[in-house]
């Protein structure tokens, strides 16, 4: 209620009255039309207080009997008609409340009843001035607070957010002086400083001054914040029998406890706003909430918990330092992934950011030519076994999806099946688009063969799959080349969607490879061509064609996925022997950055999405934790052809050091080397880290970065196309404004 600070109170049963509602004036000015209408609210209430108590300063209580004469409250005084009782009520110096004047329907033994209940009225005062939204805050499911005295809690409490309103704060204030009157019986009245250990509540620390100061007509004390357990070491403790320190809250009391270690001072020099009814000491606070079901620092439950560590006066969530990963081959890798991506990357089915070779084609990150699966032994026995082991007798048709590759892979397939079956008949050949238009109508009892060389999320066969549900009844089989999405979901997902017949019909989905590349690659290309946009003709005219196919083109990026290393910008990286996820065999003439592409992208995917035994092996985390790559990483795979993929298939917040300082140094000194060695194999991928710091993906503590730039400003001025771009994504050189630029310098 605006202007006040109402509450209920129940007294006992067997006396007159039983019923209160209280209303808190603050000292101030008295408005009366706020009176009014907190008085009407009062006894408009489905079940009327037997009694309505205005509690104020004494100097304010006449003033409100006076206020009652006036026609505005005098009407609503009248609302409490014969049973309801209107009185006005002081309190002392101590908190005590007196009854200063009955103003309607007199009840007896008042005085008395108000004054020895004081505690009690006090009491219920502060459960609804605590029972504020946000006062206990409970751990997430599966957490436990961490607090800055290294306890642990299910709940914390935060006394500050019940201290929305000045009628708050001044009710709190006032409850106050029982303590501060136990102190002044035990030390005396001298009073120099108020502490409070968060300013969170030194609106209270003031208005208690205010009423102090009126009360006992003694000097202002000050009011400091000691900032919680973080600055409880770095305060002057004050002398004996000159303070008096609030403690917002504390539900364990260990803060007051460290309090009164650290300055010596007299028991009731100090007091806990608010706490838990299960802590130590809980009567000596001013009020305890119910604990209910709250796990302590001796609940062995904890075990099972996860900590969530909070810090600082406003005791808030603290930042986790970031979870650091390694990559290893052993937990990391997927061996069928790595050698299907060797195999048709040497081969050179594998491309970048292409469309194939059909024009409207979508732009696919990692593009597999399907035709090369019809050259692969493994593919071609996958293929026989489920022909012969998994394909329905009855099939007399083959649907395939509508591109070159997957007709190729179905009239295998049909001759195939011709010749295992020994019919005459020739098995029937349909596209998709024919099934989609309704041109050809398949045997609705008879077996079916489904084939797609190439599929992402596996969109056109589900469309197949849509088209034949009303014409269409028997047994299918899906025969899959590869599958490459970006997420394990997204590959787990197609079989299980594909299989779903209401007929209950026999439906098998068989998938000779299925990659997880994760989202972030078509990314890092399309962030290049933004941030190189004006710079076609700037680097010469092998350079400008990798700038014009970053965001898909026909053939995609092949030799040139990544920036070259040398300073005419035309050489490829080049994958050297002994790659750790491939075995040995490939040749570092063949282009490999394709398939290098896709075996890293799938290695981060698998360390994202996995299942290990040991957490610290997972890239990801269920804490409100950021998760990063191991700088070490870097030299761990020291090829530039794989230092530039593990930066494309990063994804963002992975390779970001700002927040860990041992990491972003490391980065730093490791940066240093490689820009600094830039015309050696060790600084192969400068270009790809320059792009990567440039676009944001990599990141540095400013002070590292800083420090970086100006280093490298003296040590890369050679006037190499190359070297200018490092310049320019370091922006140690402007980039160019438009496509008019002349090449060179």
């Amino acid at each position: 209620m605006r202007g006040f600070f109402g509450f209920e109170w129940v007294l006992d049963a067997g006396n007159p009255a039983r019923n209160f509602h209280f209303l808190f004036k603050p000292p101030g000015n008295l408005k009366e039309a706020d009176l009014a209408d907190a008085v009407e609210a009062a006894l408009q209430n489905v079940n009327p207080p037997d009694a309505v108590a205005i509690i104020s300063e004494a100097v304010d209580a006449d003033e409100l009997v006076e206020a009652f004469k006036k026609p505005l409250l005098t009407q609503a005084a009248n609302r409490a008609s014969t049973k309801v009782c209107l009185c006005v009520c002081s309190f002392t110096y101590d908190g005590s409340i007196r009854l200063h004047s009955q103003l309607r329907n007199e009840v007896d033994n008042l005085a008395h009843t108000l004054q020895d209940q004081t505690t009690a009225i006090r009491k219920a005062g502060l459960k609804q001035l605590f029972s504020a939204p946000r006062v206990s805050v409970q751990a997430p499911p599966g957490f436990t607070f961490v607090k800055p005295s290294q306890k642990r809690s299910t709940h914390f409490l935060r006394a500050e957010e019940a201290l929305t309103e000045v009628e708050s704060v001044q009710f709190l204030a006032f409850s106050l002086l029982d303590k501060l009157n136990a102190r002044a019986l035990q030390v005396g009245p001298s009073l120099d400083v108020i502490f409070v250990d968060t300013m969170g509540i030194a609106s209270v620390a003031y208005a208690l001054r205010e009423l102090y100061c009126s009360l006992y007509e003694v000097p202002k004390p000050r009011v400091v914040s000691f900032h919680s357990h973080d600055g409880i070491d770095e305060i002057e403790a004050p002398l004996y029998g000159t303070s008096f320190t609030l403690i917002s809250a504390s539900s364990s009391m260990n803060l007051e406890q460290a309090w009164k270690r650290k300055t010596n001072c007299h028991p009731a020099e100090v007091v806990t706003l608010l706490t838990l009814d299960s802590a130590s000491h809980h009567e000596d606070a001013l009020y305890a909430l119910s604990s209910g079901y709250v796990t302590d620092d001796n609940d062995e439950r904890h075990g099972r918990l996860k900590d969530l560590p909070i810090f600082g006066e406003n005791f808030a969530p603290a930042d986790l330092l970031p979870k650091s990963v390694l990559l290893r081959k052993k937990e990391h890798g997927v061996a069928a992934v790595d050698q299907f991506c060797q195999s048709f990357a040497t081969g050179g089915h594998l491309a970048v950011q292409s469309r194939g070779n059909i024009p409207t084609a979508k732009v696919r990150p990692i593009y597999l030519n399907g035709k090369g699966l019809l050259t692969d032994k493994g593919f071609k026995e996958f293929v026989d076994k489920v022909l012969c082991q998994k394909t329905p007798a009855s099939v007399n048709a083959i649907v395939y999806q509508d591109d070159p590759a997957s007709r190729e892979i179905a009239e295998t397939c049909a001759k195939r099946l011709q010749d295992v079956m020994k019919r005459g008949e020739p098995v029937q050949l349909i596209s998709d688009s024919d099934i989609e238009a309704r041109r050809v109508k398949p045997d609705e009892d008879g077996g079916m063969l489904i084939v797609a060389a190439v599929v992402g999320r596996g969109t056109k066969l589900l469309s197949i799959s849509r088209d034949l549900r009303d014409v269409h009844f028997g047994a299918r089989t899906y025969l899959i080349g590869a599958q490459i999405a970006e997420t394990a979901a997204q590959l787990n997902a197609l079989g299980p969607n594909l299989r779903h017949s209401a007929k209950k019909a026999i439906i098998n989905v068989e998938r000779f490879m299925g990659i997880a590349i994760g989202p972030g690659i078509p990314e890092s290309f399309e962030i290049e061509a933004e941030a190189l946009q004006h710079a076609q003709n700037s680097f010469g005219p092998i350079f400008q064609k990798r700038l014009d196919n970053l965001t898909g083109s026909e053939y995609g990026l092949h030799g040139d996925t990544f920036i070259a290393p040398d300073d005419f910008l035309t050489e490829r990286l080049k994958l050297r022997a002994d790659f750790a996820f491939w075995t040995p065999g490939y040749k570092e003439e063949q282009e490999t950055s394709a398939g290098v592409l896709a075996t890293i992208g799938a290695l981060l995917q698998n360390a994202r999405e996995g299942k290990f035994e040991d957490e610290a092996l997972r890239l990801s985390t269920d804490a409100f934790q950021q998760v990063i790559l191991h700088p070490e990483n870097f030299t761990r795979y020291n090829d530039g052809v794989i230092q530039a993929a593990l930066l494309r298939c990063a994804r963002i917040g992975e390779l970001d050091y700002s927040r860990e300082s041992n990491s972003s140094q490391f980065m730093s000194d490791l940066l240093t080397n490689i820009f600094e060695q830039h015309d050696r194999r060790q600084g192969e991928a400068a270009g790809e880290f320059a792009l990567a710091l440039h676009t944001g993906k990599l990141r540095l503590e400013a002070g590292h970065y800083q420090q970086l730039r100006e280093h490298l400003r003296v040590k890369l001025r050679e006037d190499t196309l190359r070297l200018k771009l490092i310049r320019m994504f370091l922006g140690l050189e402007g980039m160019p404004e438009s496509t008019s630029l002349p090449n060179g310098f």
